[in-house]
């Protein structure tokens, strides 16, 4: 079975936005000249590029921006000559957005959280919150009378005494009203040899399916 490859798709692409490789608009002969090579512009993987690889991932694309650029260019470069398994590209994309929805939540949170995953990282989050409120009251009456008749006022709620000969008053009050608010916050991590040899070709492993169910196995 004979079908179009992903080179051929691009090259298609571009030539129908009026570029050529081998000839400039003025008519000047431009086939040695790298900068507008269809090859040296899928490596730079340049913005045309980039528009038409996320129009034949009908323009799915993961979390983040970053992986997901280089996800789709390790993709590119993986199959750039490899036959799709479609006899047309309409129905090659549906297969292809197939596989991709397939992988997107895995590879979201690879993205994400990958260093999580390779430091085995955890993160801890700690409130601290104390609040005291009291109210302290020392009254102290002293009174003296010569007298027994004398009158002698010995309410100490009552600061207001009639006769004594020797009349002493004090009152102590305290108010404390103390708050404390604090959050600690911490990521301990655990750096591991092992654990990133086994991250190694851990892409290699979702592109494997891919290549089978997107592209021809023989050739």
């Amino acid at each position: 079975m004979k079908t179009t490859t992903l080179f051929k798709i691009i090259q298609s692409e571009l030539l129908k936005k009026g570029l050529n490789e081998f000839v400039d608009e003025d008519g000047n002969l431009i086939f040695f000249e790298s900068e507008y090579q269809f090859t040296s512009k899928i490596l730079s993987y340049d913005e045309e590029i980039k528009k038409i690889v996320n129009d034949l991932f009908s323009n799915h694309q993961l979390d983040d921006p970053v992986f997901d650029d280089q996800f789709k260019k390790m993709f590119l470069y993986r199959f750039i000559n490899r036959q799709i398994n479609r006899q047309t590209v309409e129905s090659f994309k549906m297969q292809l957005l197939y596989t991709f929805l397939n992988h997107q939540d895995f590879l979201n949170r690879l993205g994400k959280d990958f260093d999580q995953y390779l430091t085995n990282a955890t993160e801890q989050e700690q409130i601290n919150q104390q609040l005291t409120d009291g109210t302290t009251t020392n009254d102290n009456r002293q009174a003296f009378a010569s007298l027994p008749q004398t009158n002698v006022n010995i309410d100490v709620n009552d600061t207001n005494m009639k006769s004594a000969d020797d009349n002493t008053i004090s009152r102590n009050k305290q108010q404390n009203n103390q708050q404390t608010d604090g959050t600690t916050k911490g990521t301990s991590k655990a750096f591991q040899l092992d654990q990133l040899l086994k991250s190694n070709g851990l892409l290699d492993t979702i592109l494997d399916d891919f290549d089978r169910k997107c592209f021809l196995q023989f050739w």
